[in-house]
């Protein structure tokens, strides 16, 4: 503990350092136990109060203030809870994304996580053949059809697969036809630049930069909104040739709207697929910038793929 076992407690203000290790010489003082000692070798009962609290038992503890050092008398409320309520209470971005940091996601044993009453849950989808190619996690009570976070832990192509295939009634037609087709068409959207492979569920903080900006161009093409510029930085990283093809009629399909599209790119296909191309490099000034028109750009043009285009 003396050099730094309880992580969370040696960062911050000095003073918050200096506040932190009085309270655990306090603790290891009160039960006979040396700072110096590794945290491995303390006894499981040390490490239970340590890390929860003592349960009402008071403790004294020194601190140095105003030049002299006084004696304050009290329960030690334990390192877990005081991250928790550090956590809860702070109004700093900061703290709370630190603290972020020493946590684990556990889920709830009331929902198992899926953070819906069993009366939503309840509410299905399909029939039992839909639940047996479909379902990804088992679920009690055992209900043919999918629940709402049944749908969500499908990837965006099973998805778009699972609405394809959904059968109703005239009456059932009337009602939910609308909402299957735009549901249909955003998770179209969503496989035409590449991501048919990301579950509905996937948190945002797990996305790459490219995936992340993906995301956002399937959400502009939903819009249909025209005359907007946008501008990419290599949007084709990581994507398969066949997920890249789409993607480049993606972006031809935001220029047909009436829309600029704008690509920092290194990939030739991309390249190639340019209404303009514009060169950057290897040299400097007026020798490090060449501005094709396409229809003038030549087959046997070798690309530099070094240099970057912008189309």
């Amino acid at each position: 503990m003396e050099q730094g076992a309880i992580l969370p407690w040696r960062r911050g203000g000095k003073r918050m350092i200096v506040y932190y290790k009085g309270l655990l010489k306090g603790v290891a003082t009160h039960f006979g136990i040396s700072m110096e000692k590794p945290y491995k070798e303390l006894g499981e009962d040390f490490r239970r109060q340590l890390m929860h609290g003592t349960d009402g038992t008071e403790i004294t503890f020194n601190f140095w203030k105003a030049g002299k050092i006084s004696k304050i008398a009290k329960a030690f409320e334990g390192i877990i809870p005081n991250l928790e309520r550090l956590h809860a209470e702070s109004d700093s971005e900061f703290t709370r994304n630190r603290l972020k940091a020493f946590m684990n996601p556990s889920p709830c044993d009331a929902c198992g996580g899926r953070r819906l009453k069993p009366e939503i849950l309840a509410v299905r989808l399909g029939g039992a053949q839909t639940s047996d190619r479909f379902r990804k996690v088992d679920t009690t009570p055992k209900l043919p059809g999918l629940s709402i976070m049944d749908v969500c832990a499908l990837s965006i192509d099973h998805a778009e697969t699972f609405f394809s295939e959904l059968k109703f009634t005239d009456f059932q037609a009337r009602i939910a036809s609308e909402p299957v087709r735009e549901i249909r068409s955003r998770l179209g959207f969503l496989r035409n630049v590449g991501l048919g492979y990301l579950t509905l569920d996937r948190e945002s903080g797990t996305l790459s930069g490219g995936e992340a900006q993906r995301i956002r161009l399937a959400t502009q093409i939903g819009a249909g909104l025209v005359g907007v510029l946008y501008i990419l930085d290599e949007p084709s990283i990581g994507l398969h040739q066949r997920d890249n093809e789409r993607l480049l009629q993606t972006l031809e399909g935001l220029r047909d709207l009436g829309n600029s599209v704008l690509v920092v790119e290194h990939d030739e296909d991309t390249i190639r697929r340019a209404d303009y191309v514009l060169d950057l490099g290897p040299g400097a000034g007026t020798h490090g910038v060449i501005w094709w028109r396409q229809a003038r750009l030549p087959r046997s043009w070798e690309i530099h793929v070094r240099s970057p285009a912008v189309i």
